[in-house]
């Protein structure tokens, strides 16, 4: 139930304690600044951790800095029948606390001017009890998990529910029982350790443990629950006797077909609403390739609440208030050739809510990473933009941007010092950082943050149009001329190829793997009016970097990859003199040796994928002699990831890549 306390900050007080004497609460939040006798005070940032834990009651003070994200996870917590209660702000509303505001008018409103009264509501309060057996979808599921371990291989097992069905829980029982009868191995992955928080803790239940320590779990009969990072699972040479993937929504599809290719047993978990997962958009995907290759594949839906009386008025107002149900709208027509990107006005104004609903159901569709702070970012930012395409009045497609740039000389001196770092400005102030030059955050910018397409546009130049449409009609920006956009995100083969061929070039690596998909982060920019006299030498400095990177700090950087990065930059070495070149003709025709050699092919192969000068037919030839040269394998691991018998063969195969490619 939501209740709203409208009076002086004593009042509220008064009321609060009195409800604590009232009723015996076993678990109490207070979100904000406030505190009570009778309840744990966290901030609203802090709230995030309380995502899959039970609660009865949850005062959140409007007055406090708010974190929608954080709201969201908390109110989740929630049991059925449970209190929700809001102290509304008492200064000057911005757009996204009109919004919560708003949406708290259907609430029971309990006034100060009205004192008698509210209490007598108050007293009246009782939890509302659901006799029905909440458990019967999840024991299916447990059932359906242990069916992976003891029936036929090759068939995973996918389970989709909104958020508070119990499916963590279903996993982490299903994972105790499991190594609790034999002494299996089971691994569970997902994007992160607060992924599996809740997995794990039910688990150990299960197992009748007293705490909970680290992220491996061992059962009196000898088996193992432990958790692997999605990059490392596939990385190292691991096995297991069932794997549980949580959250797989929130890991690249690639990464997912890896995982059952090579794991037998498997189990996918995801959230299809909520913002945990990616909507529709995994499920339509990932069964169309498990239709494909793995034809025998088992599908549980989890729809009854656990926590949630079904159809509880609280959980319906969450999702609605926050976007958790946004849903794209089928479309009538594909054709948008005469359609127009437009930008949406912010406003607090219903036609602005409809917009966003209708917007945010596309991002939640199409990424996994769109959360509640995303709708309330654009409410109250006015750097942040939002441009949709409308084909007869759905959506079609959608982007997000971000002005960055036009920072002072002050700003940059501290910047460049290391001493701050301003909020927002993420690609000015990391290329400020890498070239020590200040141009890129003295000009203006627009980082598109997210495109997406509608599902029956995919694929059909939906999202290059609208990128090309950006780029010619600097009126939608609504700023000074921005110099140039950029983008920042996780690389792969596919992401890099759709930017590059939209004109964005490559300026900037990552030194760090994402924790879920394993990718580096890659910063690609494109010059609006003129060309961008730093871009050039940042283009050459990734070369640099990367020459010197790729053999250790990116060695887990796919080759594919790397080859596209380095034939991105603009051409960097010269041609070979005679001599050069005659040594590495000796080479290929089985004189000279590697060691003498290995800098000069470097050489050679820099200028090769730089010239622009690359031919599909040498493309596995190049990725041979990258491998050697620049990421600097050894023969062991070559002839390892390519199949061949020993380095006899291998040094056969790199000449043969040398003569036909160089």
């Amino acid at each position: 139930m939501g209740v709203v306390l409208k009076g002086t900050v004593q009042w509220q007080q008064q009321v609060l304690e009195q409800l604590g004497e009232l009723h015996s609460f076993e678990r109490a939040f207070v979100v904000g600044d406030r505190s009570l006798s009778y309840a744990q005070t966290v901030t609203f940032k802090q709230a995030r951790q309380k995502l899959g834990q039970e609660s009865d009651l949850i005062v959140a003070d409007l007055n406090s800095t708010f974190d929608a994200n954080g709201f969201t996870a908390v109110t989740g917590t929630l049991k059925g029948g449970s209190l929700l209660i809001v102290l509304p702000c008492t200064h000057a509303l911005s757009y996204s606390q009109g919004w919560i505001e708003r949406a708290c008018e259907g609430f029971l409103m309990l006034d100060e001017s009205a004192p008698a009264k509210a209490l007598s509501n108050l007293e009246q309060i009782s939890h509302s009890h659901d006799n029905s057996d909440r458990f019967v979808q999840q024991k299916r599921a447990i059932e359906a998990i242990h069916r992976v371990v003891t029936g036929h291989r090759k068939r995973p097992l996918v389970i989709t529910a909104d958020r508070g069905r119990g499916k963590s829980a279903a996993l982490g029982i299903a994972a105790a029982q499991i190594i609790q009868q034999s002494n299996k191995t089971v691994l569970v992955t997902a994007p992160s350790t607060q992924a599996v928080k809740t997995l794990f803790e039910h688990a150990s239940k299960e197992l009748e443990l007293s705490s909970l320590k680290g992220h491996t779990l061992t059962s009196d009969s000898g088996g193992t629950l432990r958790f692997i990072a999605p990059d490392e699972l596939l990385r190292e040479p691991v096995a297991c006797d069932l794997l549980l993937v949580d959250e797989a929504a929130a890991i690249p599809l690639p990464l997912l077909e890896s995982i059952v290719e090579r794991f037998h047993r498997t189990c996918f978990a995801t959230t299809v609403h909520g913002y945990e997962g990616c909507g529709r958009g995994f499920s339509i995907k990932f069964a169309a390739w498990l239709n494909q290759h793995r034809p025998g594949w088992k599908s549980v839906k989890l729809t009854q609440p656990i926590r949630w009386n079904l159809g509880d008025p609280v959980e319906a107002w969450l999702f609605d208030t926050f976007l958790l149900d946004a849903e794209i709208e089928p479309l009538v027509s594909c054709d948008y050739a005469n359609a127009q990107l437009s930008l949406v006005a912010i406003t607090d104004s219903d036609d602005c809510i409809l917009s966003l609903r209708k917007a945010f159901g596309l991002l939640v569709n199409a990424h996994y990473q769109t959360t509640p702070n995303d709708v309330f970012q654009l409410l109250d930012d006015n750097n942040v933009r939002l441009y949709q395409v409308l084909l007869e009045g759905r959506v079609a497609g959608v982007m997000l941007g971000y002005i960055e740039g036009g920072l002072n000389d002050l700003q940059l001196q501290d910047i460049q010092l290391g001493k701050r770092r301003p909020p927002g400005h993420l690609v000015p102030i990391s290329m400020v950082s890498q070239l020590g030059d200040n141009q890129p955050a003295l000009q203006l910018s627009l980082r598109v943050m997210r495109i997406a397409v509608h599902p029956q546009l995919q694929s059909k130049g939906l999202g290059s149009w609208m990128l090309s449409q950006l780029s010619s009609r600097l009126d939608l920006l609504q700023t000074d001329t921005p110099a140039y956009l950029s983008t920042s995100f996780g690389v792969t083969k596919e992401l890099f190829n759709f930017w590059h061929r939209n004109d964005f070039d490559a300026v900037r690596l990552g030194s760090k793997q994402d924790q879920a998909s394993g990718c580096f982060s890659v910063t690609m920019v494109k010059p609006l009016n003129s060309a961008l006299a730093w871009s050039p030498e940042a283009q050459s400095q990734l070369v640099m970097n990367l020459v010197d990177t790729a053999s250790d700090i990116h060695l887990n950087l796919p080759s594919e990859t790397l080859v596209d990065l380095l034939s991105n930059a603009l051409e960097s070495r010269a041609d070979l003199n005679e001599r050069h070149r005659q040594l590495l003709t000796n080479y290929a025709q089985g004189g000279a040796s590697f060691e003498a050699t290995r800098v000069i092919v470097q050489g050679a192969l820099l200028g090769k994928m730089t010239s622009n000068r690359i031919r599909s037919s040498d493309r596995h030839a190049l990725l041979i002699i990258t491998d050697l040269v620049i990421k600097k394998l050894s023969w062991e691991a070559l002839c390892k990831k390519y199949g061949f018998t020993g380095r006899k063969q291998a040094e056969t195969q790199y000449r043969d890549a040398i003569a036909q490619a160089l």
